[in-house]
């Protein structure tokens, strides 16, 4: 094998690479036309044109009763939709009055011990996602000596 060969197997060759002119489009067939509009930039009035009268003839050939299922399909979509969506927004409003009444308990504790305990088994937010440790073990520690109760159990949460 020559080195001319094994680049010209590498090359890459375009065909059909000619344009139409507008008179030779206006002498197409209607399928000419079509295969050669399906290439084209969707942005072209003709090609605009073309998928609009498509979607329109497709449309005319459904029975009206067809139509009204359908219609009536496309309705009980929204509708499912609009139910999902208020439930969703409910949700997040119970979680939000949930996270405010929390925040409002541990800020009226007595005390700073009283507070991060209620913090601790009462989170205001369901957290999903794993929270890396943000504190150093000196930190850590002042905290675990604060939680230290009477009995000399440590409430230790782990991140």
């Amino acid at each position: 094998m020559s080195k001319g060969g094994a680049l010209q197997r590498n090359k890459f060759t375009v065909r059909h690479q000619k344009r139409s002119s507008a008179s030779e489009t206006n002498k197409m067939t209607p399928a000419q036309m079509a295969r050669y509009l399906a290439f084209a930039d969707p942005s072209q009035p003709k090609v605009k044109e073309m998928l609009a009268a498509v979607l329109m003839k497709d449309r005319n050939l459904v029975p009206e009763e067809e139509k009204v299922a359908e219609q009536k399909n496309l309705i009980g979509v929204l509708k499912a939709t609009e139910a999902r969506n208020r439930l969703r927004n409910t949700r997040l409003q119970y979680q939000n009055l949930r996270a405010q009444e929390i925040n409002f308990l541990i800020s009226f504790q007595r005390n700073a011990k009283g507070a991060v305990r209620l913090e601790v088994f009462l989170p205001p937010r369901k957290s999903l996602r794993k929270l890396a440790d943000c504190m150093n073990t000196v930190q850590r520690s002042r905290i675990e000596e604060i939680l230290e109760d009477e009995t000399g159990e440590v409430y230790i949460r782990k991140p």
